[in-house]
């Protein structure tokens, strides 16, 4: 109980609006250079993975990822950023896991996973769009939208059901990530200035 109490009088630090964008743009860089390395190297082997390409490696960042959203959350002072971030996180953390123990079996096996994990991404972009009242309401709205194309895609299996494919569409997700954690950044700052 002691443990809750510090944390719960825990003074959240204020926004650094740099912090944020530098942190986008590493994300940003990190999903455009996996999905370049998806297309230009599309049978690489990652952990001895073979016919996964880059998949496990962008298992690797997803479950990063999703573990910061976790720890976020646990420091949030807010009841809705509290929620947002932990659903967010957890999701990103199990997909993320089960991307990295599921090298063993074949990439079409872990397809549908993947394909619902974009679906459901996409939908809670766009609902928390609506539902919290977000900043850069119509970027946020396309890329949710891009990513329930992206998974739809993978369910059909079009245009292949290869292992890089996969492992460019979780690419371009995170570089989407990204560049919204960017585009937050900026919003920080008008808000600041304003202040």
């Amino acid at each position: 109980m002691k443990l809750i109490k510090i944390f719960s009088d825990f003074e959240r630090f204020e926004m650094n609006w740099q912090r944020l964008f530098v942190q986008g743009a590493i994300i940003l860089l990190t999903g455009g250079v996996l999905a370049l390395a998806s297309l230009v190297q599309p049978d690489a082997v990652v952990m001895s993975a073979r016919f996964f390409s880059w998949l496990p490696l962008c298992g690797m960042v997803i479950l990063s990822l999703g573990l910061l959203e976790c720890l976020d959350a646990f420091f949030a002072k807010e009841q809705r950023e509290f929620f947002q971030n932990l659903q967010v996180g957890v999701l990103d953390a199990v997909i993320g896991a089960l991307i990295i123990f599921s090298v063993t079996e074949t990439p079409i096996r872990i397809s549908m996973m993947i394909a619902a994990f974009l679906i459901v991404r996409g939908i809670v972009r766009i609902t928390l769009v609506y539902a919290l009242h977000l900043p850069q309401t119509l970027i946020t709205l396309v890329l949710g939208v891009i990513s329930i194309i992206m998974g739809f895609m993978l369910w059909q299996q079009w245009p292949v059901a290869a292992g890089w494919f996969i492992a460019f569409c979780l690419s371009i997700e995170i570089s989407f990530r990204g560049w919204a954690m960017m585009m937050f950044s900026l919003w920080v700052r008008n808000h600041q200035d304003q202040e």
